[in-house]
């Protein structure tokens, strides 16, 4: 089955033409010394030996899956689009792909210098991740915006109890989403990672195993991008988290025997935000502090933060035909 894209891939253009840059430059740069520096302390002093095909190579490798996870970031963030927004994701690959590819160009031409020391080439990556980014903006700007149909209930409906118990008696199918994606949230998300890749670009040259964990530090900070959100069907009650949209909370209608608003202070009852527990309950909230406090006929009762509470409780009531 042919799977139709919803993020344009042609949003990619800046990372994907500084990789093909570099392969050009690399493939036709003339013969290779077949030993040379491919590690090198702070202080720009060469400490391992070994062919200059591994470091392009793995740049090349790295740079490629970084393109890779960027789109599959990209397509999952883009069916996520309630309303067209930048997406600030869209220049992860952007700006390590054009950075790895500027280092990599410096290191080319360290190579052909024959120079004793390295000496991180700045002005190679600057202005290709200057370029880049400038662009990845621009055709992000310009991406259109493509709703990914879901059938749904929002909570603009009049009198959502009728229209989900009308749902229920006609047999339709239906889906109510309740979102909750503080500013933080994307700030921790979008910010640190991209630390991370700079930091993990800059230490790969020096201490390659640092610059490995931190790339994968910084990849696990993207996963919580997109907040929680909290889906509620005929059968089931789930929240799941982040872009990849990891399902932390499952429980069945049939389990549920009461709903009722609950007001709560997220510092004094559970000591912060995220998935919280404490004697009562087990608690899901990014912010704020009110949500739906649920009932159920096994385990720790259940509070679900929301922007929403009233919208999400009539569903609730409606469902389960609890008041």
């Amino acid at each position: 089955m042919k799977v139709k894209l919803v993020h344009p891939l042609w949003t990619h253009l800046p990372s994907i033409v500084a990789l093909i840059i570099l392969v050009i430059l690399v493939l036709t740069a003339g013969p290779l010394p077949a030993e040379a520096p491919v590690h090198f302390g702070f202080s720009g002093e060469p400490n391992r030996y070994g062919s200059p095909w591994e470091v392009f190579g793995i740049t090349i490798g790295l740079s490629v899956i970084f393109i890779l996870v960027s789109v599959l970031l990209d397509e999952l963030w883009a069916r996520q689009e309630k309303a067209k927004s930048f997406n600030w994701l869209s220049l992860m690959d952007d700006i390590f792909v054009p950075f790895m590819a500027g280092v990599s160009l410096g290191y080319l031409s360290f190579l052909k210098s024959g120079d004793d020391s390295f000496t991180f080439p700045w002005v190679y990556a600057l202005p290709m991740v200057g370029g880049a980014v400038i662009i990845a903006v621009i055709l992000d700007m310009l991406r259109p915006y493509r709703p990914y149909p879901a059938p749904s209930v929002t909570e603009e409906s009049p009198d959502l109890k009728d229209e989900i118990t009308k749902s229920l008696r006609d047999n339709a199918s239906f889906v109510y989403w309740d979102y909750q994606n503080p500013f933080y949230v994307t700030l921790i998300t979008v910010v640190l990672p991209l630390v991370m890749f700079l930091v993990a670009a800059i230490t790969w040259f020096s201490q390659a195993w640092a610059g490995i964990v931190t790339l994968v530090v910084g990849i696990m900070l993207i996963i919580p991008y997109g907040g929680q959100r909290t889906l509620v069907t005929r059968s089931q009650v789930a929240i799941r988290w982040g872009i990849l949209g990891i399902r932390v909370l499952r429980l069945k209608i049939a389990d549920i025997t009461g709903v009722e608003i609950h007001e709560f202070q997220p510092l004094k009852d559970f000591g912060g935000y995220g998935i919280r527990v404490n004697r009562e309950m087990w608690a899901y909230y990014l912010r704020g502090n009110r949500g739906v406090k649920i009932t159920r006929t096994q385990g720790k009762t259940v509070l679900i933060g929301s922007d929403h509470p009233e919208a999400l409780l009539a569903v609730l009531q409606g469902i389960t035909s609890l008041e």
